[in-house]
């Protein structure tokens, strides 16, 4: 390139001192055709003030990060400890921020600016300060608004009765720009010594979440559960054990010598799921000692990426109006399917059974059946023969010609359930209630 550059002044000089100035020449014809050029990246394109437009991405992270006791002294004092918050903020496109104590509120203000001090487009929602003594703590969603689009009104669950909860979790509805992915988000720091109580108590958040946002599909509850030590049997068994927990028992979640897994993110429906979750290391990503690990927090932050354009929720409007129990006959939605219907469903033995009635055998794929809380099986490619069943179990197994497996665990309620089956265009094609 700088041969190039020497070329062009020394004739350009030429033309001057000749007096050549009516000859038009192109400069890129005096760069010979086989010479590579150099490969520029587009910049982001920005509006008239100067805000990064929408950018489209195959997947994103979402997570969750205890940044213990973040207020005015670590916003202020630790100028490092700031930057890697940034740092580590920046790999995400939500996380979920717990443990900030601050009753000015001012240092929302500077993890944000530090979040966007690399001309990023970083904005957040918070809830009110929470908790039973004075020491209050604030929640806060941190996300790129280049990636992310909060929707509805995030806000606090609203406890019916009592005060299981020492901060209420909250909850907040977000989608993905250029893509069809969305979901809802409950974030959640339970009291170490409650954290049992709590833990059980977020099926009750889930089912009250579940009944604002009818249709929705994708849950995604995370944050610091303290689900592990004498805090939490991780062992034993929780109301949420029929969700995937995407933080498995394996891994630590603290940057101190102990060894828990405290920090958890925990999802209904793993059909936009990557396959790739686990905990980030920002001590290993940017090469911290010991001590400023710990200065960070005491906590590393967990995340989990979702596909952006393969969801597939039902609409909140659709209304099912036909019903079909044990003693009556299941009936069908239009004639194309009239021929597949439930024909029994194993509350306590967690599998449902298809039936084709038909004289032609019929293709499965992309058929979905729900239950009565959402949970979704989605059928992989599969033909059914004309005149014979197949049973899906909830369990986990090998696919054959006659049974089909969930992958999951106790999806049906034994105390009643309904099982709905749709076609691969979102078609009702029969209701099971038992």
């Amino acid at each position: 390139m700088k041969k190039q550059v020497i070329l062009l002044i020394v004739i350009s000089l030429a033309i001057l001192s000749l007096g050549c100035a009516d000859i038009d020449i192109d400069p890129n014809e005096l760069i010979p055709s086989d010479t590579e050029q150099p490969v520029q990246e587009t910049p982001q394109e920005t509006d008239n003030e100067g805000v990064t437009s929408t950018i489209s991405k195959e997947k994103i992270r979402i997570g969750a990060f205890n940044v213990q006791v973040y207020g005015q002294s670590k916003a202020s004092e630790e100028e490092e400890v700031m930057d890697i918050l940034g740092e580590t903020i920046r790999t995400y496109d939500i996380v979920c921020i717990q443990e900030i104590r601050d009753k000015s509120q001012t240092s929302i203000i500077d993890l944000i600016q530090e979040a966007n001090s690399e001309n990023n487009n970083y904005d957040y929602v918070a809830s009110e300060r929470l908790g039973r003594t004075s020491s209050k703590e604030q929640y806060m969603y941190i996300y790129n608004s280049s990636t992310i689009t909060i929707t509805g009104t995030p806000h606090t669950y609203p406890e019916p009765d009592g005060d299981v909860f020492h901060r209420e979790p909250y909850i907040a509805s977000f989608k993905v720009n250029g893509g069809n992915y969305d979901g809802v988000m409950v974030c959640v720091h339970t009291d170490p010594d409650e954290a049992t109580e709590e833990i059980n108590q977020l099926d009750e958040v889930l089912e009250y979440a579940m009944s604002i946002y009818e249709g929705e599909q994708d849950f995604i509850i995370m944050g610091d559960f303290n689900a592990d030590g004498s805090y939490f049997d991780e062992d034993g068994t929780s109301d949420l054990d029929e969700y995937a927990w995407l933080i498995d028992d394996s891994l630590d979640t603290t940057t101190k010598s102990t060894d828990y897994t405290y920090d958890r993110i925990v999802i209904t429906d793993t059909s936009d799921y990557t396959g790739n979750a686990g905990v980030f290391r920002y001590d290993l990503e940017y090469g911290l000692n010991q001590d400023l690990t710990e200065d960070v927090s005491d906590h590393y932050p967990v995340y989990a990426e979702f596909w952006t354009n393969r969801d597939d929720d039902l609409n909140a409007t659709v209304e099912i109006t036909q019903t079909s129990t044990d003693n009556s006959s299941s009936t069908p939605s239009d004639s194309n399917s009239s021929a597949i219907m439930i024909t029994d469903l194993s509350l306590d033995e967690e599998w449902i059974e298809i039936t084709n009635n038909g004289e032609n055998d019929a293709s499965l794929e992309g058929w979905y059946i729900i239950d009565e809380a959402n949970h979704k099986f989605t059928f992989p490619v599969y033909t059914l023969q004309a005149g014979k069943s197949v049973t899906v179990y909830t369990a986990g197994g090998t696919d054959t010609d006659g049974e089909l497996y969930w992958g999951r665990s106790n999806v049906w309620n034994n105390d009643g359930d309904i099982a709905t089956l749709y076609n691969a265009d979102k078609e009702l094609v029969d209701k099971y209630e038992k």
